[in-house]
């Protein structure tokens, strides 16, 4: 767990926002809240199941979808830490691959945060919201190549389009 904590301050991004969505990031004095209501109970004990469908005691929270509150965590049975998320409340964890490695899924972070500078979800765009289709391409493009994973970032620039469209006249 150091390691991830130790790689995350060095990132020293808390909260990443494009558009609508964003990333809250856990930092080191919030992580173990981070873990509650899925490696851990409410009382803070351990909690974690074997079979598959089940919270893996291998997986750590290291952030959360602030538009839904899906948490982000990082596979720590493999030595690159890949990065996933799972819709929360429907029975059981569908692990979806958000990026190849804990230092991939950081510099996407870093990358997000420098396009936008956003300090919180915007409920429409504004002035400086990124609306361009060839730039938004080639975003995409950039994501997937830091990444190493191509549909969930696909995803993720198509519900920013389409938030977008709900604001065109």
């Amino acid at each position: 767990m150091k390691n991830i904590i130790d790689a995350i301050k060095a990132n020293r991004l808390k909260d990443v926002y494009f558009g609508t969505t964003g990333f809250r990031v856990a930092d080191e004095s919030s992580i173990d809240r981070f873990q509650l209501g899925y490696s851990k109970d409410k009382d803070g004990k351990y909690i974690s199941g074997s079979s598959e469908g089940d919270w893996q005691k291998t997986w750590v929270v290291i952030a959360t979808d602030t538009e839904v509150g899906d948490p982000i965590f990082v596979d720590t049975s493999k030595s690159s830490l890949p990065v996933y998320t799972a819709m929360h409340g429907v029975g059981e964890w569908d692990a979806e691959l958000v990026a190849t490695s804990l230092s991939s899924f950081l510099e996407i972070l870093s990358y997000l945060y420098q396009l936008t500078k956003q300090e919180f979800a915007l409920i429409e765009p504004n002035e400086r919201t990124i609306t361009n289709p060839k730039e938004l391409a080639a975003i995409e493009s950039k994501l997937i190549e830091i990444s190493g994973e191509k549909d969930y970032w696909q995803n993720f620039i198509e519900e920013y389009q389409e938030w977008l469209e709900e604001f065109e006249d």
